[in-house]
């Protein structure tokens, strides 16, 4: 692998030579000296590109976003760009633009954002209508009950169901408590954290601890770190599922014999309406409105067993 001075590191990436030392220093860079020179790989020159020309990126797709939807609000641009950007990345831009090409707004509980030279009120009405959606789904039902079992989100319906089609069997739900040991963590008071499912591999003889996540946002570290104390706790492997997860989260589960399972859609329950639900995704809201657990969960369920 090619390896640069800083110098060479200066000009291919158009910064400056005090920079890149400042960098070094740092740790922003990451660099190695020989024979009294400090030398950059090129896999680090390739990412510290990449990571110089991201704002732009972000930028001119937001633009081009506003351009075409006229006026935005900040998670409907989060989740547009979601594929490409980290929902944090895409906030920073966003503040960043507002100081010289773009507007905002504080209206309605949301901060909405829109090109300079439009005035509010040439958009307040596509607000409005965006406003007028959002509601329906983030006020849509969430608890969901069957066959005399309780389910705080419906998306735990869908994967418990989604479990048992491929071959898990669910020993526990909404538990903290396993063989014999419970979950008690000595700073909280009240009912510990508990997982929403404990499930066995019956041909590995593995037991998994599952937490579902089914928000617009990914989860916290807090959240992954309380997943991790209780399966420590009660000697499970960690498996988190949400609609949305950090890149750092992968490898923290990893390296802790679990798993993190990525679903992509806000999983709903019907009845939903049609004409709300197409209008929504059109403005790149990632529904998924589903009576029966989709394939796609139960194929991700026969991965893991295969990954675990």
């Amino acid at each position: 692998m090619n390896k640069y001075t800083t110098g060479e590191a200066s000009k291919l990436l158009g910064i400056s030579f005090i920079t890149i030392k400042r960098w070094i220093y740092s740790g922003r860079i990451k660099a190695e000296k020989h024979g009294g020179r400090w030398l950059i790989t090129e896999d680090e020159i390739h990412r510290l590109k990449r990571k110089i020309e991201q704002p732009k990126q972000i930028a001119e797709r937001i633009l081009d976003l506003l351009s075409c939807k006229g006026v935005a609000y900040l998670r409907e641009l989060q989740l547009c760009l979601e594929e490409e950007f980290m929902h944090e990345e895409t906030s920073a831009a966003l503040n960043r633009l507002v100081l010289s090409e773009l507007d905002s707004r504080f209206e309605w509980g949301n901060r909405w954002y829109f090109p300079k030279g439009r005035n509010w009120l040439d958009v307040r009405d596509i607000a409005e209508q965006k406003n007028a959606l959002m509601k329906i789904y983030v006020n849509h039902p969430r608890r969901f009950d069957r066959a005399s079992v309780s389910y705080l989100d419906y998306s735990e319906y869908l994967v418990e169901t989604a479990l048992c089609r491929a071959g898990y069997v669910v020993v526990a739900k909404d538990t903290y408590y396993f063989n014999g040991v419970a979950y008690r963590p000595s700073n909280s008071a009240g009912r510990p954290t508990d997982l929403d499912f404990i499930a066995q591999i019956p041909e590995k003889n593995l037991y998994i601890g599952i937490q579902v996540k089914n928000k617009m946002q990914h989860p916290t570290l807090a959240d992954v770190n309380i997943l991790l104390d209780i399966c420590k706790t009660l000697h499970l492997r960690p498996i988190l599922l949400a609609r949305i997860i950090h890149p750092f989260t992968y490898d923290l589960l990893k390296s802790n014999n679990g798993r993190a399972i990525l679903f992509k859609r806000y999983l709903l329950q019907p009845p939903f309406p049609r004409d709300a639900f197409q209008q929504i995704v059109a403005m790149g809201i990632p529904l998924g409105v589903y009576k029966w657990p989709p394939d796609f969960l139960i194929k991700l369920m026969m991965s893991l067993k295969q990954y675990l």
